[in-house]
C-alpha cells in the first residue's frame, strides 16, 4: 500500500494513472484541476491510493481557512487549517478495481488512510461534487452523501434511430424547423472566444444568475491554454449572426455541455435544441458514448426539462458529499454562526465570506 501527492507541476504523473482509468473524464484531468487553482480556488493536488495493480485516483482543491478574513482570531490556536472541494463540475474519488467486493473493500481501506492525512495536514472538512455518470459516490460510503438534483444525458451507444426516438416529439419538430431555416454549426477554438463572452455574459445577465457564473477574460483564456485538446467552441449561424455560442468538452467516452449562451434575437429559431442535436451526432461519430447536458438550476426547473427533451429515459442523480475530519474544529469555527443549516461548510456561506457564492454544479 502506497500513496502518493502530486500538484500541478507533475502533470505526467496524473496522466500515467487516469490512462488507466475506464471512466476517465476531462473533470479528473490535472489541466482541468490547474484551471480552478488560477482562478484562485485553492491549490490542486491529486492523491493515489495504490494495491499493486489497484488504485483509487482523487484530485481535489485544497484551501486556506486563513483566508477567510473572520475566522483569523480563531485560527491562532491552530496555525494553518484547511479544507478540500473537488472542482467545480463533476468529480471525487474513482479507480481502476472492478465493481464488486474487491472495490468495496479497497475504498474501505482507503478511507482511515487518508483520514490520516487529512488530520495530518490540518483539513477540517470535505465536500465533493460526484459524477453522475460514473456513480462513484457509491464507493465513497464515508461521505455523507445527498441526492441534490437529477442531470440529463444523451446515451450515444445506442443506434443513431433509438437515440432520436428518445427525443420528445415537439423537440424533434423544432429541430426540423431550425434545419429547414438553414442554421449551420461552426466549430472554434477557445482562444477565438469574443462572441462566445458577449453571448455568454448576456446570457448570465438575462438569467440573472450568480455571479460566480461571470467568470473573467482571464479565466477563459487560461481554460483555452490548459483545454485546447479537450474542449472547443460550437456556434450555431444564421444568416452571419451568431445565434448560440456554447462550449463542448470531450474526453475519453464523455462529451460535456459546459458554459453555454444564446443570443435573444434568434430564441425563435430554436438554435439550442439545433445544436444539442448537432453536438450528438458530432460527439457519436467520434467515437463517444456519452452527451453529458447537465441539470437544471434548482431541480427539475425549465432548463432542466429543456434537457430532458433530448432523453426522456435520461435522468441521473447528481449527488455531492460531506465530510468533516476534525469535529471539534469545526464545532469551534462555526460557534454561533447563523446560515443556511444545509450550506456546508458553514463558514464558507457567502454571508459570512462576502465573497462570491460557492457553486455545487
Amino acid at each position: 500500500m502506497t500513496i502518493h501527492i502530486y500538484d500541478t507541476t507533475e502533470k505526467e504523473s496524473w496522466h500515467h494513472y487516469l490512462e488507466r482509468l475506464p471512466g476517465k473524464d476531462v473533470y479528473f484531468t490535472p489541466e482541468y484541476a490547474e484551471l480552478y487553482e488560477k482562478n484562485g480556488e485553492g491549490k490542486a493536488f491529486l492523491l493515489v491510493y495504490e494495491e499493486g495493480d489497484s488504485f483509487i485516483y482523487y484530485p481535489f482543491l485544497k484551501r486556506a481557512l486563513k483566508e477567510i478574513p473572520f475566522l483569523n482570531n480563531k485560527l491562532e490556536r491552530y496555525g494553518d487549517l484547511y479544507d478540500l472541494t473537488t472542482p467545480y463540475g463533476y468529480g471525487g474519488p474513482i479507480t481502476n478495481a472492478d465493481e464488486g467486493e474487491g472495490r468495496e473493500q479497497l475504498f474501505e481501506r482507503f478511507t482511515p488512510i487518508f483520514e490520516q492525512f487529512c488530520q495530518k495536514e490540518g483539513i477540517v472538512t470535505e465536500f465533493l461534487r460526484f459524477h453522475p455518470l460514473l456513480e462513484n459516490h457509491k464507493d465513497y460510503t464515508a461521505v455523507e452523501s445527498i441526492h441534490l438534483r437529477d442531470t440529463i444525458h444523451i446515451d450515444l451507444t445506442l443506434d443513431w434511430e433509438d437515440v432520436w426516438s428518445h427525443y420528445d416529439s415537439p423537440n424533434r419538430n423544432r429541430i426540423r424547423k431550425a434545419k429547414k431555416k438553414g442554421l449551420k454549426v461552426i466549430h472554434k477554438p477557445l482562444s477565438d472566444h469574443a462572441d462566445f463572452l458577449r453571448i455568454y455574459h448576456g446570457t448570465m445577465q438575462k438569467l440573472q444568475a450568480s455571479s460566480y457564473y461571470y467568470f473573467s477574460e482571464e479565466y477563459f483564456q487560461n481554460k483555452a491554454d490548459l483545454l485546447s485538446d479537450q474542449a472547443e467552441i460550437l456556434e450555431v449561424v444564421y444568416k452571419n449572426e451568431v445565434a448560440f455560442s456554447g462550449i463542448f468538452m470531450s474526453y475519453g467516452d464523455f462529451v460535456h455541455y459546459d458554459l453555454v449562451g444564446s443570443n435573444p434575437e434568434f430564441l425563435k429559431l430554436c438554435p439550442n435544441n439545433f445544436v444539442i442535436d448537432y453536438a450528438a451526432q458530432w460527439a457519436k461519430s467520434n467515437g463517444r458514448k456519452y452527451l453529458h447536458l447537465g441539470g437544471g438550476y434548482s431541480g427539475e426547473d425549465s432548463l432542466f426539462k429543456f434537457k430532458k427533451r433530448f432523453n426522456k429515459y435520461g435522468d441521473r442523480p447528481f449527488y455531492i458529499g460531506k465530510r468533516i475530519h476534525n469535529k471539534e474544529i469545526y464545532q469551534e469555527l462555526t460557534a454561533g454562526l447563523r446560515g443556511v443549516d444545509s450550506y456546508f461548510p458553514l463558514y464558507r456561506h457567502p454571508s459570512l465570506t462576502g465573497v462570491k457564492k460557492e457553486v455545487v454544479g
